[in-house]
């Protein structure tokens, strides 16, 4: 439990999303200065579609092809080639690691940042936080930042590019908002706001408002971007995704449902899924681990299923073998994880028995909705 009474609520700076928003960076980025050190992932870079030597007019720009993993050597070299560049703003273009690497080192240069997502995977874009991997992409440690990026732009267009499958891993990542700020609120834990502090009631707010948004929009956004239309049912969900969903795990905080990724990616098979995929079985565990209402499992795990989002073990693909319940458990239970959040003293048997649980709920969710 936090002890001191203040509140806070962080941000970036500016939040712009709409199609074709890429068009207007040069103007985004006048008050900042003309040399952007741009970090790209290589798709990106070698898209012609994308036509950036057109929307980069008017800016002095150095491109750089991101490695693929946001590693501590990865955000040296950039670091180093943005120095070089004498750049005024280092903007990050691509997935959560490509913006997580732009984000440090932006960070230790001082310079403007820009936060240019090209899927709405996670909501990793708003937050003032990077998250660090080892170079076997394991999970390594978060960094908070001092302030968040001067700009998110949010081109609704190139996200309806991205590869469907981040759109609704997206969704799993988002749903988790809500439910992790409530057990936050219970256990009164401070926030990701510098220090920490208590969570402002515009945090819980726009953490529930994600979770409306989410039941109301998601399957009809999903099919309508498998569809190649960017609907309004779009554009709110990319903003549930992204915006809400960020601000919402900043200011109020993460618990289990990302404490049990963090343990699941201890096993190489799993880092083949997407984060927002093993949040979405992660949302499930924390349910059954707070015992909350059925009727409110059952919600969940309607909607889970109804946009194709794991539900169980074995839509992993994971064996629940006392084996793997160990390496998940004991990264899970190491204090950093975020399972501290809970409002009440979790075990290593709780944590076992809400993952045979969740998988048994899961799994009998799958042949209902079978028959």
């Amino acid at each position: 439990m936090i002890t001191t009474r203040s509140r806070a609520f962080g941000s970036p700076f500016r939040y712009i999303q709409g199609p074709d928003e890429l068009d207007h960076l040069a103007a985004h980025a006048a008050p900042y200065g003309r040399r952007i050190f741009l970090l790209l992932d290589p798709v990106l870079l070698d898209d012609p579609d994308l036509k950036l030597e057109a929307r980069l007019a008017g800016l002095d720009p150095t491109l750089a092809r991101f490695s693929g993993e946001c590693t501590e050597a990865e955000v040296a070299r950039v670091e180093a080639l943005a120095k070089d560049h004498r750049a005024d703003i280092i903007a990050g273009l691509g997935g959560g690691k490509t913006l997580d690497t732009a984000k440090m080192a932006a960070a230790r240069l001082g310079t403007a940042l820009f936060i240019i997502p090209s899927s709405a995977s996670t909501d990793a874009p708003t937050s003032a936080m990077s998250v660090l991997y080892t170079e076997e992409g394991a999970h390594l440690r978060s960094v908070l930042h001092q302030r968040g990026a001067d700009l998110v732009l949010v081109d609704s267009r190139l996200i309806a590019r991205a590869p469907l499958r981040l759109f609704v891993a997206g969704l799993g990542d988002a749903l988790s908002t809500w439910f992790e700020a409530r057990a936050n609120a219970r256990s009164d834990t401070a926030n990701y706001i510098g220090s920490g502090y208590r969570r402002c009631q515009a945090g819980l707010a726009l953490a529930r408002h994600c979770y409306e948004i989410l039941l109301a929009d998601g399957l009809r956004a999903k099919l309508a971007l498998a569809s190649g239309a960017v609907t309004e049912a779009v554009e709110n969900v990319i903003e549930a995704n992204i915006l809400l969903s960020g601000l919402g795990f900043e200011n109020a905080g993460c618990a289990a449902a990302h404490a049990l990724p963090t343990g699941l990616h201890e096993i190489p098979a799993l880092n083949r899924f997407y984060h927002g995929e093993l949040v979405a079985f992660g949302v499930v565990f924390q349910l059954v681990l707070e015992n909350a209402p059925q009727a409110e499992l059952t919600e969940v795990l309607d909607f889970l299923t109804e946009v194709d989002l794991p539900v169980s073990l074995g839509q992993l693909g994971l064996e629940p073998t006392p084996a793997n319940f160990q390496v998940i458990t004991r990264r899970v239970l190491d204090g950093r994880s975020g399972m501290e959040a809970e409002p009440f003293l979790v075990t290593e048997d709780l944590v076992i028995a809400a993952l045979l649980a969740a998988d048994a709920l899961g799994r009998r969710h799958l042949e209902i909705q079978a028959r």
